[in-house]
C-alpha cells in the first residue's frame, strides 16, 4: 500500500482518507469513495459478486468511463496480489511516506 498511498497523496488524498480506506471507516469517506471500495471488494471476491442492483448504484454515481477505469484498476491490483503472494513478494516498507493532513 505504500506506493498506492504515495500516489494517492500526490493526487490530493490526505492521510485521514487513506487511513479511513484502509480501516474501511466509511464515516470519513464520501459516498463515491465508499461505493468504490465496496465495488473493489465485490470484484475481488471469489466468485465475483456484482449483482445488477449494485451495478445500478454504481451507474448513479459514476460514469461508464469511470466504471471501466475502476474495474481496470481493481483487476490490475488483483493480478498483482495473485502474482506476488505465491512468490512471497512482500511490501517493501522502505519508508513512511509523508502525506498531507486533512484540511479543516
Amino acid at each position: 500500500m505504500d506506493i498506492n498511498a504515495a500516489v494517492g497523496g500526490k493526487a490530493g488524498l490526505d492521510r485521514a482518507r487513506i487511513e479511513a480506506a484502509l480501516a474501511t471507516n466509511a464515516v470519513a469517506l464520501s459516498p463515491r469513495e465508499s461505493l468504490a471500495l465496496e465495488y473493489a471488494d465485490r470484484v475481488s471476491a471469489t466468485p465475483v459478486d456484482v449483482p445488477d442492483d449494485f451495478f445500478a448504484r454504481l451507474q448513479q454515481l459514476f460514469s461508464e468511463r469511470e466504471i471501466v477505469e475502476l474495474t481496470a484498476h481493481i483487476a490490475h491490483e488483483n493480478y498483482n496480489a495473485k502474482f506476488n503472494r505465491p512468490l512471497r513478494v512482500a511490501a517493501n516498507n522502505f519508508c513512511t511516506i509523508p502525506l498531507p493532513e486533512a484540511q479543516p
